[in-house]
């Protein structure tokens, strides 16, 4: 028979609640059954808790910007926290220890899962068919950088690169979303020093209605394949050497930049809100899967927004 705790904690707010609004988003025994199928090939053995309790509780991180030990600390003493993770006020808690050896279970598997949660968005009536914004933006490493430009022997796998005068030793999360909906299509994670435009066309699905990017994007060779892909070009213009650029060049520029400031909110939120100002982990899998789970929980976020 079930405590008057879990009672409590199982209980429905006649969903009023965000994380509630949140969790009806998705259909979670098709997670639960991929979950399942990553852990038996991983080798990680039985930790005691269901698949889904940990992973919901990795978005759950995410969404908040928490650390391992912080999230423990929180599924103590947030209901609505528990509620999410369906863990009992009875039950005992995944330790950070646990919540560490699981998101490594994932590695190289996150992408699986991120599709997932878009199916189920797409079948809530939200279309990702507006067109793709494409950009990236640099997440520095959470250890003390090296010196002279060299590579750090304790985070070897991040890499150095310039922005706005200043040099960052990190990550790059490059990351395309729609047009309209704002919402996250992919993520890819390189070192700082992988450029921009080198990511360009893992990007896309080849499906877009239209692509918007910035001036790093820009080359003849990538307007000849949106082109052959039937694809609508709004890649900014870079002004050639020595010549002037064409009046209809900046004009277009301007009109465009106003309508990739979607994917400058998304950056914003990622690092003011979600706390991914300086990277958790080390080396570029890892940051992959801190990066979908970071897209996921985003994804949900916004699509419970659109939706209200």
């Amino acid at each position: 028979m079930d405590s008057f705790a879990d009672a409590l904690v199982t209980r429905k707010s006649k969903g009023t609640h965000k994380l509630e609004r949140i969790h009806d988003l998705v259909r979670w025994n098709r997670v639960s059954y991929r979950l399942k199928k990553i852990l038996n090939r991983s080798g990680l053995g039985p930790t005691g808790y269901d698949p889904l309790q940990l992973f919901k509780a990795l978005l759950l991180q995410n969404l908040y910007g928490l650390s391992d030990s912080q999230m423990e600390e929180m599924l103590y003493d947030r209901i609505s926290f528990r509620d999410f993770c369906r863990i009992g006020m009875s039950a005992d808690i995944p330790d950070e220890t646990t919540l560490c050896r699981f998101r490594s279970s994932l590695k190289g598997k996150t992408e699986a899962l991120f599709k997932l949660v878009l199916e189920d968005l797409a079948r809530q009536g939200i279309q990702l068919k507006s067109g793709t914004i494409v950009d990236a933006t640099v997440i520095s490493s959470g250890v003390c950088p090296p010196s002279g430009g060299e590579v750090s022997e304790k985070d070897p796998e991040a890499g150095w690169t310039k922005k706005r005068g200043q040099y960052i030793y990190g990550y790059k999360a490059h990351t395309a979303c729609d047009k309209e909906t704002g919402l996250i299509t992919n993520i890819i994670a390189t070192s700082a020093d992988v450029h921009d435009s080198q990511v360009f066309e893992q990007l896309l699905t080849g499906e877009e209605p239209l692509v918007m990017a910035d001036k790093a994007y820009a080359s003849q060779k990538r307007r000849d394949l949106l082109i052959q892909l039937g694809i609508e070009d709004q890649i900014m213009y870079k002004k050639k050497k020595g010549k002037q650029q064409p009046r209809w060049q900046i004009e277009l520029n301007k009109l465009w930049s106003k309508k990739r400031g979607r994917i400058e909110s998304i950056f914003g939120i990622m690092k003011e809100i979600m706390g991914l100002r300086k990277a958790r982990y080390k080396g570029w899998v890892k940051q992959q899967v801190h990066f979908d789970l970071f897209a996921m929980a985003y994804n949900l976020k916004r699509a419970e927004s659109i939706l209200r």
